[in-house]
Order: C-alpha cells, then sequence, then structure tokens
C-alpha cells in the first residue's frame, strides 16, 4: 500500500472523529498526536545513545571503573539510570521543542491565558534545564553543541516573559518571534545526529579487532539496526519540521482554511510516517 493511500485511508478515519470535538481545531489535535508519535521514536534512540556514551566514557576514564573513585559530576557514568551529559543535552532540547509544541496547540485550542501563561512557564523552565545541560554537554567533542547553546540563550527570555503575559494576542507574538530559533534548535539536534552515530559507533569497538574499524563481525548487525533506527528518527524530524512550519502558519493565519488544510496535511503524513518507522525498526 502507498504511503499516499495510507495516509487518505488514516483520514477518512481520523477526521469525523476530531471535528466532532467540541473545543479547539481538528487539525492541531492530530498534530499533537503525530508529534506525540515522534517523539515516542526519540525516546527510543536517546535510550540506545545513553548506553553507548556510558559504554565510550568507562573505557575512556579508567576512574569510571575504580571502585575506589567517585565524582559526583560523574555519577550519570556510574549507573544505567539519568542521561549522561550528551543524551541530556539532547533529550532537554527536545523537551524544550516539545512544550513549545503544546503551548501553540494550546493556543490554536482555544486556551485562556492562565492557561498559556503556565505553559510558557514549563517551557521556561525546560529552556533553562536546556542550557544547563548544553552547558556540561559544551566539554565534549561535538560541533553542534554550541550553536545549540546560543539559541536556547535567546530563546530564554522571551519564555521569562512569556510566562508574566495574561493577553492571548501577546502569547501569539511571542510565540511566532520565538519560532525561527526554536525551529533552528530542531534542526541542530537533528543535525547532532552524525555524532550521535559516531558514539554508538564507537561503544561496539573491541580492543584486538582488526577489521570493520575494530567491531566485532557478530556486532555489526546491531549496529546496522542502530543506523535504522537513528535514520527513521532523522525522517520523522525532517517531517516534523514540515509539519511545525504548517502549525506555526496556521496560527499566523488564525487558522484559514488553506492554511488548516495545509497542517492537517502534514501531520496526516507525520502520523502515518512515525509508524511505518516504528515497523521498519522493531526488532526482527
Amino acid at each position: 500500500m502507498s504511503f499516499r493511500w495510507s495516509a487518505l485511508i488514516l483520514l477518512v478515519f481520523l477526521l469525523p472523529a476530531l471535528t466532532a470535538c467540541n473545543t479547539g481545531i481538528a487539525e492541531f489535535q492530530l498534530y499533537e498526536q503525530a508529534y506525540g508519535q515522534q517523539a515516542a521514536e526519540a525516546d527510543k534512540v536517546l535510550d540506545r545513545l545513553a548506553s553507548a556514551e556510558r559504554i565510550v566514557a568507562r573505557r575512556s576514564d579508567p576512574s569510571l571503573t575504580r571502585v575506589f573513585d567517585f565524582d559526583p559530576d560523574k555519577a550519570a557514568y556510574y549507573v544505567d539510570a539519568g542521561d549522561p551529559p550528551l543524551t541530556a543535552a539532547i533529550r532537554a532540547g527536545l523537551n524544550s521543542v516539545t512544550t513549545y509544541n503544546a503551548m501553540l496547540a494550546g493556543l490554536a485550542n482555544g486556551e485562556n491565558a492562565n492557561a498559556l501563561a503556565s505553559r510558557a512557564g514549563t517551557l521556561y523552565s525546560n529552556l533553562l534545564a536546556t542550557t544547563e545541560a548544553l552547558s556540561i554537554a559544551a566539554g565534549l567533542p561535538t560541533a553542534f553543541v554550541p550553536g545549540a547553546q546560543a539559541l536556547a540563550g535567546r530563546l530564554l527570555p522571551l519564555f521569562e516573559q512569556a510566562q508574566k503575559l495574561r493577553d492571548r494576542a501577546a502569547f501569539r507574538r511571542k510565540l511566532l518571534e520565538a519560532y525561527p530559533d526554536m525551529r533552528a534548535l530542531l534542526v541542530r539536534l537533528r543535525n547532532g545526529t552524525r555524532e550521535m552515530y559516531t558514539v554508538i559507533q564507537c561503544s561496539y569497538v573491541k580492543r584486538g579487532v582488526i577489521r570493520n574499524r575494530g567491531i566485532p563481525a557478530a556486532d555489526v548487525p546491531k549496529l546496522e539496526a542502530d543506523r535504522k533506527l537513528l535514520a527513521g528518527w532523522v525522517i520523522l524530524m525532517d517531517q516534523t519540521l514540515v509539519s511545525m512550519d504548517a502549525a506555526t502558519q496556521a496560527v499566523l493565519a488564525g487558522a484559514s482554511p488553506t492554511d488548516a488544510s495545509a497542517l492537517l496535511d502534514a501531520s496526516v503524513e507525520l502520523r502515518v510516517l512515525a509508524e511505518r518507522v516504528r515497523d521498519a525498526t522493531r526488532p526482527q
């Protein structure tokens, strides 16, 4: 079955249920659902990255495996709980984008100013966590972290102001003002997947193995599965950017019929794509 037919079937079954809702526009409800499915795939990737990051760190820093050493700043490397620095920075950045999307949908769905102010407060807290996580990750050999730091730093004061607003029109202006940097943050994280893959690949390297860049033959299929998982997420992020553009335009235009239709199409494609990626990357 083609992608277009899958999207059409999903649209036929979902649209009547969504348009029957009493509050909010159906397009934004579908957009939130589709974005949530993308975020679920992101969690799988980041959980895998966290495991690989710990393995690589423990090999490069002997103190991490010496039971008589303890550094509280390296706690995330000692136990398989929480996120080590690189993973934490990426996850925090994605949480900020997720909260922004929820706020965008809340505005479109008619939430009152108090509810929007609460969302803005949550977004401010998430951005603060993002800047702190990126600051810790800045010591790692990464190319995308400095740019992401700059973007999160520019967004912080916007939402520090936004949580004090009590006017829906002012919230709309603030969200649209923030969108270029919020979009650029997601692009930065998307482009950081090259470095994420390097960490995952390095986690398979074993001393004494000469072929396959030091990776035992038995682990090559696992690396291939990891690459497929990461590639699926990149494809979803690319479609998420299309959907976010459509969502922002719908808010800007007050959800005109043309813009609402564009958002609906983009959201259906994102949802169908998320289901296909999930099926394609499911362990055999």
